[in-house]
């Protein structure tokens, strides 16, 4: 009975952070105490017989890699917490939270696909005109995509892979998941200011993607399709 009010309690925790990250891209982190406390009780009252210890360290794998990429700096505490709570609830079930981590490592991908098809074609003016005087260039045809300065200081939740300079451009293919966009958008307008760049000049950005939400749909994905799998030794 726990178990399942468990899931559900997830499932709607999902929901509110999926509409929070949506909306503001800040998830309170009180969102997650209920969901945690039943989990904790859940894990606390259910048989010790429905546990392997193959299955727990399994189940709590995504955890430990989230974990890492946390201290890195790579994700938000959000998503941390997120795949942490898929582990509590699942803890007998390990094939949910390990399918919840590959599906939604896999969900972006085919952007960075529509990035490098896009950049070599319809935008390869655009890439070719950005000179990178620190950093590498040929990443950004990857993780980002051209974009004029008045446009870009128009959008709200974006991050900037090419800051402005004297001389050309700061690349970087990695994001701050931390970073505040209104001093962004504010250095932005000062290399404007200051005639580094132009409004008509391109720069690459990548849209800031909720991962919140990728995990959210990996993880009903999972509890969709886990009922349907064939009961494996390899996970109990």
């Amino acid at each position: 009975m726990l178990e399942s009010i468990a899931v559900v309690a997830l499932v709607i925790t999902f929901a509110y952070a999926a509409y929070r990250d949506l909306r503001d891209r800040e998830i309170p982190e009180v969102s997650w105490i209920p969901v945690y406390a039943i989990a904790i009780l859940s894990t606390v009252f259910k048989p010790t017989t429905n546990y392997s210890l193959l299955g727990v360290i399994l189940a709590i794998l995504p955890s430990a890699v989230y974990g890492i990429l946390f201290v890195f700096g790579l994700i938000g505490g959000a998503d941390l917490l997120a795949v942490v709570a898929v582990s509590l609830v699942h803890l007998d079930e390990p094939i949910v939270p390990l399918f919840t981590f590959v599906l939604s490592s896999l969900l972006p991908l085919p952007l960075v696909l529509v990035n490098l098809v896009g950049n070599l074609t319809v935008h390869r003016s655009a890439m070719s005109s950005i000179k990178c005087v620190q950093g590498g260039k040929k990443v950004l045809y990857l993780v980002g995509r051209p974009i004029n300065v008045a446009t870009f200081l128009k959008k709200k939740f974006v991050f900037l892979h090419t800051y402005p300079s004297r001389e050309g451009f700061i690349c970087y293919s990695s994001v701050d998941v931390n970073i505040d966009f209104g001093k962004q958008r504010a250095d932005v307008e000062e290399a404007l200011n200051k005639g580094f760049i132009r409004l008509e000049d391109y720069l690459v950005y990548s849209p800031a993607l909720p991962h919140i939400l990728f995990i959210a749909l990996s993880y009903v994905a999972a509890i969709t399709v886990a009922p349907f799998l064939e009961a494996s030794a390899f996970f109990t």
